[in-house]
């Protein structure tokens, strides 16, 4: 292993970057450092959390149960046909 292959900072066939921590010229210091979320985004994602737990639970449940249920219907009445006519 060579001396680049030790350092995999820099991209493929570039040199490694003298200071890999160092944020990048212009830029706005440790991108760590996030700060607070800004409260209409916070509004917006509880909306739209509680919108999808509106549509799966309140409408897309109670389709799928009914389906579930007309399919065990219909195989209930396929087997009762079945029996029916082997005697």
């Amino acid at each position: 292993m060579n001396e680049d292959e030790s350092k995999p900072y820099g991209a493929p066939g570039e040199p490694p970057l003298r200071h890999p921590f160092r944020p990048p010229p212009g830029g706005r210091g440790d991108l760590r450092e996030k700060g607070w979320l800004p409260f209409r985004r916070m509004a917006f994602w509880w909306f739209l959390l509680v919108l999808g737990d509106l549509v799966f639970y309140v409408l897309l449940t109670p389709i799928w149960l009914g389906l579930r249920a007309a399919a065990w219907v219909a195989e209930l009445r396929s087997r009762a046909r079945k029996s029916s006519t082997s005697r």
